[in-house]
């Protein structure tokens, strides 16, 4: 990979539907160029999809935050199936540490969380954060330094 492929990932992680045009004109390529590139960033798994940046917050999902778990080994692979099947839950992350699940949540509000952290306590320990703001979830990606 090249500086001009770390430009088309930042200028796609800005905006996702900027035109091949766009990204030639800021990458000095042509637009059959930058597809060529976008192809094989995607082939090379740089690019694993596309998809659109929902905000819950207007849909009602007022209350969103995080939940660290201590989930049992015994009971991981049904808390796994719950997590999936529970739509408060927009993601689960796999951990190290004295927690070993970190859950991202979003819901109506703080009964709906009562609720949920009433439900995942009975899979093991868990400590939860609400967030206040997020300051930003992107960053420019740059080469990694040895």
């Amino acid at each position: 990979m090249d500086q001009t492929d770390y430009q088309i990932l930042n200028l796609l992680q800005e905006d996702g539907r900027r035109s091949l045009r766009y990204i030639g004109k800021r990458v000095a390529l042509s637009p059959s160029a930058v597809k060529e590139r976008i192809h094989r960033l995607e082939d090379f798994g740089a690019i694993s999809g596309y998809q659109a940046q929902i905000d819950r917050s207007p849909l009602g999902y007022h209350v969103s935050g995080f939940i660290f778990a201590a989930v049992d080994s015994k009971k991981y692979v049904v808390f796994c199936d719950f997590c999936a099947q529970a739509p408060e839950i927009t993601a689960f992350y796999h951990m190290v540490g004295n927690f070993n699940v970190l859950l991202r949540f979003a819901v109506h509000d703080v009964k709906a969380l009562d609720a949920l952290v009433a439900r995942i306590k009975t899979f093991g320990d868990s400590r939860t954060s609400i967030e206040l703001q997020t300051v930003f979830e992107k960053k420019t990606i740059r080469p990694v330094t040895q």
